[in-house]
Parts: structure tokens; sequence; C-alpha cells
């Protein structure tokens, strides 16, 4: 499950959307609150989506202001701010301006506010606050006053321009260009005083791409780490606390509800890879994530995680009938439903495993057929390539008819040699969801106790250890890491892999 990124909530009640946007840990005590939000006035998907980029990133200039340090603005610096009061409504009011006598009342009223603090506050203190977030400045309250008075000037002299427009004289305005134009201060570059989140992640990402790593895992390394930055509002790894990292895992728990696996199993040992690295090399004197645990509750088993023996018949006689069936599917996809399931139950491999064949991945050696199973058709866990013998059904069944006459590349998806390797994976993992739909949905096997694909790498161990094949045997053809170091050393030859799948019975379909 992927992290649900901000975006417009709808209210259940109104149908209005609304932004909602986690305050960042370290201006919680700043804002008061732990989230703020603001309505988006529409019930419009498209329009609120609009509208929540625009205010999403006017929440984070907010942050910005709320940690930088209150600093002087130059005269002409606020000058040129409050020019963009005096553009705005002449640009809005460039065509019809109105009445004459509404000015004039503009102009009374204005005139009152002028030297009194409290008025000026109160009819313009939105609007320049508005403008110092807009470029997120952080001022002080002398800047701030002075700002105020030039924001009443300009609103002064933008009335006797609609005054004299509301008469029928659309004449430029001589004093147009008293306002300079925005050339916001530069800021010192000095340095930062440790490592960013963005330093370590990259640090990472040399290593595990020099080691031969694969790249997908970079990206999903990337999305872990920047729901983290998203989280803090920040990435001074100096300022990172282990009760921050804590707090995030609770955060995403609680708020995005990801479930606890996922929180430990991915975005924390996303982070713990990336820091325990960083002190490896001494980036860092102190890792944040160390000592933080995700509590996972033992999970309650009622049933076996593999395929029954009614559940995988139901499954495979669909396979051998997918293409007398009217489907609106792909022709890679229903070649998918087709061969998967077969081709899993006799060899136990994971179903992306399997999605990501080429017709090169079948070879014969000494007229054994086996299908290679490695990293360069895709993907790999614990990137070590092995081999499958073809079960004596499968021949029967027409798996080598198949794949020999099968064009060259990808057997279930449209990838060729070229593609790289994230456009492989996203094909591959399509197709294998497509299988899992298809038994979920057409053939019916609905019990969310077992998942439609894994199931079959269940089934297989059981139904060796029933057919007494042994363990080490077993292990070799699914992937499975020895258990000993012995086991590591020597290989499992071909032939002696088929005599021991050749223990497992035939499974009869209708």
């Amino acid at each position: 499950m992927t992290i649900v990124m901000p975006r417009p909530v709808k209210d259940s009640k109104s149908g209005i959307y609304y932004i909602r946007v986690r305050v960042p840990a370290d201006l919680v005590a700043s804002v008061g609150r732990l989230e703020v939000s603001k309505s988006l006035r529409t019930r419009e998907p498209s329009v609120a989506k609009e509208r929540f980029a625009v205010e999403y990133a006017a929440f984070q200039r907010r942050w910005a202001v709320l940690r930088a340090t209150p600093e002087p603005i130059p005269l002409k610096q606020i000058v040129s701010l409050a020019g963009r009061v005096y553009q705005r409504l002449m640009a809005a009011l460039e065509d019809e301006p109105g009445e004459a006598l509404i000015w004039e009342q503009i102009k009374r009223l204005n005139a009152q506010t002028a030297d009194s603090e409290g008025a000026l506050e109160q009819w313009y203190g939105a609007t320049v606050d508005e403008i110092l977030l807009e470029e997120a400045i952080a001022t002080d309250e002398i800047s701030r006053k002075r700002l105020l008075k030039e924001t009443q000037r300009a609103w002064e002299q933008a009335t006797e321009q609609q005054h004299k427009r509301a008469l029928g004289d659309f004449s430029p305005d001589p004093n147009a260009n008293r306002f300079p134009e925005w050339s916001p201060k530069k800021k010192s570059t000095t340095p930062s005083s440790g490592p960013t989140i963005s330093d370590l992640f990259e640090s990472w990402k040399r290593d595990h791409l020099a080691n031969g790593k694969p790249e997908n895992t970079v990206k999903d390394f990337s999305q872990k780490l920047e729901a983290l930055r998203g989280f803090l509002g920040h990435e001074n790894v100096e300022r990172i606390s282990p009760r921050d990292i804590s707090e995030w895992t609770e955060h995403l728990r609680h708020e995005k509800e990801l479930s606890p696996k996922t929180v430990g199993g991915k975005y924390l040992v996303a982070v713990k890879a990336v820091f325990r690295l960083a002190r490896s090399k001494f980036l860092i004197e102190q890792d944040p994530s160390e000592n933080v645990t995700v509590k996972i509750a033992k999970k309650v088993r009622s049933r076996s995680p593999g395929f029954t023996d009614d559940e995988a018949k139901c499954i495979l006689s669909a396979a051998s009938k997918i293409f007398d069936q009217s489907l609106n599917m792909a022709h890679h996809n229903k070649l998918a439903c087709r061969w998967v399931p077969w081709i899993c139950a006799y060899t136990g491999a994971r179903a992306g495993e399997i999605t990501q064949l080429r017709k090169e991945d079948l070879s014969f050696v000494n007229g054994i057929p086996q299908i290679m199973i490695t990293p360069e058709a895709g993907t790999q866990k614990g990137g070590q390539y092995r081999i499958a013998p073809v079960h004596p059904h499968l021949q029967e069944i027409g798996l080598l008819d198949f794949i020999k006459s099968a064009p060259n590349g990808y057997l279930f998806h449209s990838s060729t040699p070229t593609s790289n390797q994230a456009e492989v994976l996203k094909r591959s993992e399509n197709a294998r969801d497509k299988v899992a739909d298809w038994v979920r949905d057409r053939v019916g096997i609905t019990d969310k106790r077992i998942q439609p694909n894994h199931a079959w790498r269940h089934r297989f161990k059981t139904e060796g250890r029933n057919a007494d094949i042994g363990l080490m045997y077993l292990d070799a053809i699914q992937g499975h890491a020895g258990r000993t170091a012995g086991e590591f050393y020597g290989e499992y030859p071909i032939e002696t892999l088929y005599r021991e799948i050749c223990k497992l019975p035939r499974i009869d379909v209708p």
C-alpha cells in the first residue's frame, strides 16, 4: 500500500471540498494545532484540485515564514510590495470602475484611516499579511507598520484614478511608475550546518546502484524519505530526534491509515537503511531511527495460506478455458491468466517472477526443460537467479509449445529489450495484478484470508512435503534461502531438481 499524499477532502454532508494539512512537527507549538484546514469553496473535483494546489503552496510559504528570522524590509521593497495593491486594483476594474459616488465615499474612508494604527490594521492588515506570505517574508513590527502605511497610500492613489475613470477619464496615471519593480533581497547562501535527508539519500543511492541493486528500490525509498520530509517540514538531519521518527510512524498508522506491517516493514525500513549507511560513513554522529520500532501484532491464522484442492482445481480449470470466456481483457493478460496459475502451481514461484518471463528463459539441459528465473528479466528478490524444472504435466498441457511459438521477448506483456527496468517492472506487476483480479472477480476465489497469487507458493511447499520432496530441493526451486552455511555450497543440478519435481502429483481438472 502506498502513502496517500495530500489531496482535497470532500465533506460527507455538504459535498464541499477542503484542504487539510498536518502542521510540521517543529511548528505545532507556534501554530497551536496539529492540523489546519480551509474550505476550497467548491463541489467540483477538478476545481478543488486546482485550488488545492494554490492553497497547499500557501501553507508551505506560511511554514517558511514561521521558521524564518524576522528581518527589516528596506523602504524601496516596502513601496514595491504596496504597489501590488495598486496594480491589482487597477487591473481588476480596468474596463468598469463603477459609479463616481462610490469612489468619493472610499476616498473619505481612506483619509480617516491615515493617522490611526488601529484603523490601518483593520482595513489593510489582512492584505499586508497576504502580500508578505506570497513572498514568504518574515519581518519586524516596524517594517510591517511601514507597509501598512504604504498600502494605505497605494489605495488612495488607486482610488483617485478609479474616480477619474468613473468620470470618463481613462488617461494613464502619471505617478504609476513610482512603485519600483519587486527585487527581493538576496539571502546569504551560508551552507547548512549539517547534512540533509536528501544528502543522505543520495549517498545511499550511489552505494545501492554501485552494488548492482535494483533501480525500483531507489524510487520506493525516495517516496518513503519524501514522506518523512513532508511530515517534519524540513530535512535538517541534526534537528531530527528519535521522538520525531516515532511520531512519524504513528502519523502513518493513525492518520494515513497504513498497517503496522507497512509502516515498519517499508517506511521505517527505508529510513533506517539510509540513516544506518550514513552513520557507517560518519556522515552523521547519531542515527535518530536506530531504536525506533513498530510493534506488529501476531497475525491470527484461521486457515491455511495455501489453496485447498478445490480452490486450486477451480482456478486451473478456469485458466485452461480462459480463451473460451468472453472477457474484456488484452491478449497478453489472457495469456497470463492461462499460464501463470499453472506455472506457479508446479514451481511455487512468485507470480511477479512468472509475468516477467521471456521466451529465452526456457532452455533444455540434457533434454530436460527448465525455466530460468533471473533478475535480468526484471526484478528478483534477493538478486539471485535460479532454475525451475518444467513438470511433466506442464509439458503435456502445452506450455513448451506455447513458449516456443511465442515471439521473442516477454511472454505476458509487450515490453521490449530496450524497455527500461521501471517500465518492465510496471508491466510485469500489471499482468500479475490482472491475474489476481481475475481469480477474485471471475473465478470467484474471494476468501480474504488467502492471497490470490501468493497462495500457490504456500500450496507448493505443502504438496512438496506430502510428496516427500526434500526441503532443500523445495527451497532451491522456490528461491528460499538455505538454513545453514553448508547449504550455500555446491549447486542443485537440473537432473536432481527434475527428479524431485516429478514426485509432485498431477493436478487433474475438469
